[in-house]
C-alpha cells in the first residue's frame, strides 16, 4: 500500500519479498503513486512484477521490456558487409542495435571465434553517417587485425590505425575519419590527445584488460564519456564477480549497485540485472551452424628496433641482389636462400640468431594476447614453429599466461612423443609445441581445438598437414587456424603470391636445399626490387 506521502507499506512474505528485491535495485522513487526507475531496470521489474494483476505498466515500459527481454525480435537494420552472416551472427547484430536504439550498451561474449570483430563490424555499417566518428581499443597485437577486417567487410568505412610515433599519432587523430583503432597502451598514454574529442561509439575489444577497476587505462575510461559503449570478451568473469562490475562501470554506469553492495547479491540476482546486457554463445549452440575449420590470419608489426634490424638485412640483401646477374645468383643461391631465412627469423625475433638481443618481438606480443584469448576460452591449442628457438621461446612464455604444456622436436624419442600424444588427447596439459619436421606428419592431436603457425612455410602442403594434426576424422569441435603474418615484411608479400605462384611457395623457405625452380625474378619480388632497379 502507498499513502499520500509516498510511504510504501508491506503486510505480507510475498510484498516483504519485493521490496527487498526493490531495494536491490536501487536508484527508483515513488511519486503520485507510480512507481519510476531508470530504463535500464525494465527488464528487471518486469520480471519482479510478473503475473501480478494490480500492477499496470506504461506503454513505453512495456516495449523496452519486450525489447529487452526478446531482442531476436527487434527489427533488424540493413547492414552492408561482404560476408554471409550466418544467424547467430544476425541475431547479436540485432541485439547491439536494440540496446544502441535505447542508449544502453552491454557486452558481447560469445566464445572465441564466433565472429564478433565481424559482428561489430556489420552492426557499425548499419549505423555510422560520414560525420560519426567511432574509437575501437584493442590489446597491440590485435590493431591491425581490426583494420584488415574492415577493409575485408567494410571497404566503404573510412579506418585509421593509430600507431607509431607520438607526433604522428596526434596528427592521425587531428584528421577526420570514420573509425579510429589504437591500443589500449596509445590511449592511455595519448590521453590528453582524446579529451578535445567526440566520438559516437567506443568498442573495448578483449575487455579483460578493464576487469580490474583500480588500472590506469580502466580509471582513464571511466571518465572518458561516450554515448554508446560496448565490450568484446569472451571471459566477462574469470575469477569474481569483481571483474564483471568492474566492466559494466565503463560500459554502462549506474546499472549496477555499489561494488560492496553488488558482491553480496545473489547469482540469480546478478543474472537478472546483466541478462539484458550480455549476449554470450558458445561454440557447441551453434555448432551446426560453423564450418568445420575456420582460417584467420593474425597480423603483427615490428617492434621499432626489431625494424631496424630487418630492415638491415633487406637492404643488403637488395644492394647484393639488385646488380647480380644470373650467373653469380647460381654461385651464391645457398647465401642468398639463407639470408630470406634470417628475414623470416627476424619477424619471429632476433634473437633467434643475435644472443645479446634485448628488444621486443611483435609477433610475440601478438602470440601472447592470442594466447590470452586461447586460456580464457578455454581452448586447447597446437603451437607450430620452424624454428627450434621460438619454440623454447613460447614455451617460456606460457606458465605465466596459465598455461601447461609438451613440446615435440625432431629428437624427441618415438616412444615419449606416443606417451605425450595420448596424453593430451585424454585432456592432459593446454598446449602443444610442435616443430616443423618432427610433427609435421604422423601425429593424430584431436584434443586441440585450435591451431597456430607461428611462421609460415609458404608451402600448401606443409600448412595442411600441420593443420590436419588436429582437422582429421575424430575431431568433434570447428577447428580454428591462425597464420602469424608480420606487416611490411617478406611474410606479407610471399602470402600475396601464394595463390599466384603455388610452384614458387613450394620452394621457398622450408629449410631444404631443393630449390630448382626458385629464380632470382622470383626472390627479387620477394624482396620488393623494381625491374627498374636492376
Amino acid at each position: 500500500y502507498i499513502d499520500s506521502s509516498n510511504q510504501v507499506y508491506f503486510f505480507d512474505e510475498e510484498t516483504k519479498k519485493i521490496r527487498q528485491n526493490l531495494q536491490e535495485l536501487g536508484q527508483f522513487e515513488l511519486k503520485d503513486g507510480t512507481l519510476q526507475a531508470r530504463k535500464s531496470l525494465a527488464y528487471s521489474l518486469a520480471h519482479l512484477f510478473e503475473g501480478r494483476d494490480r500492477v499496470s505498466f506504461s506503454q513505453e515500459f512495456q516495449n523496452l521490456a519486450q525489447d529487452l527481454t526478446h531482442p531476436e525480435d527487434f527489427p533488424l537494420q540493413a547492414t552492408q558487409v561482404k560476408a554471409d552472416l550466418r544467424d547467430y551472427q544476425e541475431k547479436g547484430i540485432g541485439w547491439l542495435q536494440m540496446l544502441h536504439h535505447y542508449g544502453f550498451g552491454g557486452i558481447l561474449a560469445d566464445d572465441m571465434g564466433l565472429g564478433k570483430t565481424l559482428q561489430t563490424i556489420a552492426f557499425l555499417t548499419s549505423q555510422v553517417t560520414k560525420e560519426s566518428r567511432v574509437l575501437i581499443l584493442a590489446p597491440s597485437g590485435l590493431i591491425y587485425n581490426w583494420a584488415d577486417e574492415f577493409q575485408k567487410f567494410a571497404p566503404q568505412l573510412d579506418v585509421a590505425v593509430v600507431h607509431g610515433l607520438k607526433a604522428s599519432r596526434e596528427e592521425i587523430l587531428a584528421e577526420s575519419h570514420q573509425i579510429y583503432v589504437t591500443s589500449y597502451a596509445t590511449f592511455r598514454q595519448d590521453s590528453e590527445f582524446y579529451q578535445g574529442m567526440a566520438f559516437d561509439f567506443l568498442f573495448l575489444d578483449e575487455a579483460q584488460v578493464m576487469k580490474n577497476a583500480q588500472t590506469k587505462i580502466a580509471q582513464t575510461l571511466r571518465q572518458f564519456v561516450v554515448p554508446s559503449v560496448f565490450a568484446l570478451s569472451g571471459t566477462p568473469i574469470e575469477n569474481h564477480l569483481g571483474e564483471l562490475w568492474s566492466i559494466f562501470q565503463i560500459v554502462m554506469p549506474g546499472l549496477l549497485p555499489s561494488k560492496k553492495e553488488f558482491m553480496k547479491l545473489p547469482a540469480e540476482r546478478v543474472a537478472q540485472f546483466i541478462k539484458p546486457f550480455v549476449m554470450r554463445r558458445k561454440k557447441e549452440e551453434v555448432l551446426t551452424e560453423l564450418p568445420d575449420l575456420i582460417e584467420v590470419v593474425y597480423k603483427n608489426e615490428l617492434e621499432d628496433q626489431q625494424k631496424a634490424i630487418y630492415l638491415a638485412q633487406l637492404q643488403q640483401m637488395r644492394d647484393h641482389l639488385a646488380q647480380v646477374s644470373e650467373q653469380e645468383f647460381q654461385r651464391s643461391r645457398v647465401e642468398i636462400l639463407s639470408g630470406l631465412m634470417r628475414l623470416r627469423q627476424i619477424c619471429d625475433t632476433p634473437a633467434l640468431f643475435m644472443e645479446d638481443y634485448q628488444g621486443a618481438s611483435g609477433k610475440l606480443d601478438s602470440l601472447r594476447d592470442l594466447l590470452v584469448q586461447v586460456a580464457d576460452g578455454g581452448h586447447r591449442v597446437l603451437i607450430f614453429s620452424q624454428f627450434k628457438g621460438m619454440l623454447e621461446k613460447i614455451e617460456q612464455e606460457l606458465p605465466d599466461l596459465g598455461l601447461t604444456s609438451f613440446k615435440i622436436t625432431g629428437s624427441t624419442p618415438a616412444k615419449e612423443r606416443q606417451d605425450m600424444t595420448k596424453a593430451f588427447n585424454q585432456g592432459e596439459r593446454d598446449a602443444f609445441l610442435i616443430s616443423l619436421k618432427a610433427g609435421g606428419v604422423g601425429l593424430n592431436l584431436t584434443g586441440a581445438d585450435t591451431v597456430i603457425l607461428v611462421d609460415l612455410w609458404w608451402n600448401p602442403a606443409v600448412e595442411a598437414q600441420a593443420i590436419g594434426r588436429a582437422h582429421r576424422m575424430g575431431q568433434e569441435e570447428t577447428v580454428e587456424v591462425y597464420r602469424l603474418v608480420t606487416k611490411g615484411t617478406i611474410e606479407e608479400k610471399i602470402q600475396e603470391l601464394q595463390e599466384q605462384k603455388k610452384h614458387l611457395v613450394s620452394q621457398v623457405l622450408d629449410g631444404t636445399e631443393s630449390r630448382g625452380s626458385l629464380t632470382l625474378a622470383e626472390i627479387r619480388e620477394i624482396l620488393g626490387i623494381s625491374e627498374a632497379s636492376t
